[in-house]
Order: structure tokens, then sequence, then C-alpha cells
């Protein structure tokens, strides 16, 4: 191993030590989760829209894939919550065809894949610098005919809870959050990291390291300039306290699809939806008159 993995391993496990093993309970975990109105203070989100467009055989333009980060605002430590769903409109002709030869398989128009984690979050001292923990992994997967009829499902389903051991740490500079360093963590599998290193020039390109530990011990460490690095940059947006923030997702005809971070508009009373919009569980929609 060498002193720079040495070096890392030990901050590695000290902050995670720090954040988890310190104080963390079932009543804080309770209190965390409750999410009563409490501060006025501008919430961030980081927000990110997967840059690669999908199949266009099978699913129709708009189809992407959403990450989300919120956490309690004006503090150096406390709750966290990540939303990743994808969003798909499958295209008319793909279901026909498939409808037609699998008669038992029936697929409808969309489908909405979504998975919330929880956890704690610290800054450094700068506040240049955050560390994401989650520790809790809520998912579901929604279908419909209608993009109405998909949010219907979406409120009435329920969430299958997992745990998990996950790891993000993000460098905040202007309206931009990058990636810095991703892992998780099991009984099984060990540790598994991956830092993101973001070249300044032609002479210093991108490049991540991936490394794979087990008993505190490296086993694998594999650098390789082959990852899609637009993903490390997310949006950096801090909210109004007394407007509801959302941000658009897909477009259909005269049909419009807002996404509402949920964590972030519950810290505040917030105003209502816009004139013309209707809210559905975590979602807008807008129908244009014409």
């Amino acid at each position: 191993m060498s002193p720079q993995t040495q070096e890392y391993s030990r901050f590695h496990w000290l902050i995670w030590f720090l954040i988890f093993f310190s104080g963390w309970s079932c009543q804080n975990l309770n209190s965390l989760l409750s999410r009563d109105p409490k501060s006025e203070i501008p919430a961030s989100i980081l927000f990110l829209k997967s840059p690669r467009k999908m199949n266009t055989t099978f699913f129709r333009d708009g189809s992407a894939h959403y990450r989300c980060i919120q956490w309690e605002p004006g503090k150096s430590t406390g709750y966290v919550e990540k939303i990743e769903f994808s969003f798909i409109a499958y295209d008319p002709s793909f279901i026909t065809k498939i409808n037609s030869e699998f008669g038992n398989e029936t697929v409808e128009s969309y489908k909405l894949i979504w998975n919330r984690k929880v956890g704690k979050f610290q800054r450094d001292k700068s506040e240049k610098k955050i560390i994401f923990v989650y520790k809790d992994s809520f998912f579901k997967e929604t279908k419909g005919d209608t993009i109405e009829s998909l949010l219907q499902n979406q409120i009435a389903y329920k969430e299958n809870k997992s745990s998990i051991d996950e790891l993000e740490i993000f460098e905040l500079s202007g309206d931009t959050a990058t990636l810095l360093e991703e892992g998780n963590r099991s009984e099984i599998g060990g540790e598994n990291r991956w830092s993101h290193n973001l070249g300044s020039n032609q002479f210093f390109t991108s490049s991540s390291t991936y490394t794979k530990i087990n008993n505190q011990t490296v086993v694998t460490e594999h650098t390789s300039t082959h990852y899609d690095y637009h993903q490390l940059s997310f949006e950096w947006n801090e909210t109004e306290p007394d407007k509801l923030f959302f941000k658009p997702i897909f477009k259909e005809n005269n049909l419009q699809l807002y996404f509402v971070p949920p964590y972030t508009n519950g810290l505040t009373t917030k105003t209502k939806e816009p004139f013309g919009y209707k809210r559905m569980g975590d979602f807008l929609l807008k129908e244009e008159m014409k």
C-alpha cells in the first residue's frame, strides 16, 4: 500500500466513524426523518440529468435518469436525502410490437424507477467539501398508460427498504458541485471506492482510480481514463425559503412534467404550486391550453 493510500484510508475511516458511530441512535434518526419545518435558511440542492440519450428505438426523446441530493441547510452536519430516478417513456411503435408479439406481457407507456437514499452529511471547516454517507435505501418501480396514472401509482405504491453503506465526497464551487470520490461497503464485498481526478489541460487528462479493500488492506487498485466525466458535475441550486422549488423533467405535446424535491420543499412553509399546475406527490403536471 502506498503512503498516499494509507493516508486516505485513515482519513476515510475516521470520517465514517465520527459521523456514524458517535451519537448515532434510533432517536436521532427518527427526529431526522420527521422532516419538521424548522429552517428559513435557503436550502441547497445538487441536481444532475444524465447527459446520455436513451436508445430511440425503444424510448421517446426526454426519457432520462436524474440524481438529486438535498441536505439540512445552515449546518455543518446533519441529515441528507438523495433521490435517483429514471423517467421512461416508451416509443409507441415499440409498445405495439411487444404487445402484439407477447400478449401476456403488456408494456405500459410510462415507467418510473425510483430509489431514495438517506443518511448524514458533514462539511469541512472551509465549507468547500461535503461528505455524504447513506445508510438506508428505499426503492420502488411504477408503470402507467398515462403520465397521470403513472404518478397516481407512484403515490400509492410503498417503497421497499434495505440497508446500505455508501459514501460520496463533493467539492463545492460557484454554482457547481464536483463528485470527487464515491464508494460502498458490505460484509461480503468489502469496501469499493472510486476516486476521480479531473485533468486541467491536455497534459493532465482526467482519470479515475478504483480501489478495493478487504480487512483494511488494499487488494486491488486500478486507474483508468475511460469514464463519463460529464456525470461528475452537478448543478448546485439554492431554494427560496417561501417559494416552491421544482425542475422540468419531461414534455409531451401540451403536457409538461416537473420534479419537486420533497425534503427541501418540506423544510419551510412554501407557496402552493403555481396556477395551472397540478401537484401529484413529488411531481407537478402542467397542461397547456391550445
